[in-house]
């Protein structure tokens, strides 16, 4: 499976087998950081259950896949080709989109700002395993 992408009228392509290994992979990442911090995650949800269903899990992949798949294609056409090139880019993506969205979550919603850092501190971690997984291979002489 392949992501397309045009650019200058010729079509090309991201790959796909490292869209689907980082989709994967960063369910395996919030797997071990909910693990490490999951009592401080229990704490702030006040003591509530927090087992996803099989459902949400595969939820999750699709939504990471999808992820993935438009993160692999930013840096595509970006023309990313040093993996710290790729990890800035990934660091606006998680500020200006990700740390942003659930922000509006505290202000609008008073979502608790501890879930609020646990939460983005997830994102980044997703958002970096992500990047470093599909820029591998990408000529990364000077990293």
């Amino acid at each position: 499976m392949t992501t397309a992408t045009q650019r200058g009228g010729a079509r090309t392509f991201v790959g796909g087998g490292r869209v689907l290994v980082a989709a994967v992979s960063t369910i395996l990442a919030s797997t071990l950081y909910y693990m490490i911090f999951g009592e401080v995650y229990q704490q702030l949800r006040g003591g509530v259950n927090a087992t996803p269903d099989p459902w949400a899990i595969a939820v999750q992949l699709g939504r990471n896949f999808l992820v993935a798949a438009v993160l692999a294609t930013l840096l595509h056409r970006l023309a990313i080709t040093t993996r710290r090139s790729a990890l800035g880019v990934a660091a606006l993506v998680w500020l200006g989109f990700q740390a942003m969205a659930v922000l509006g979550s505290v202000i609008h919603e008073q979502y608790p700002w501890g879930l609020y850092v646990l939460h983005i501190g997830d994102a980044l971690l997703t958002t970096l395993v992500m990047t470093l997984i599909l820029q591998k291979g990408k000529g990364d002489h000077h990293a």
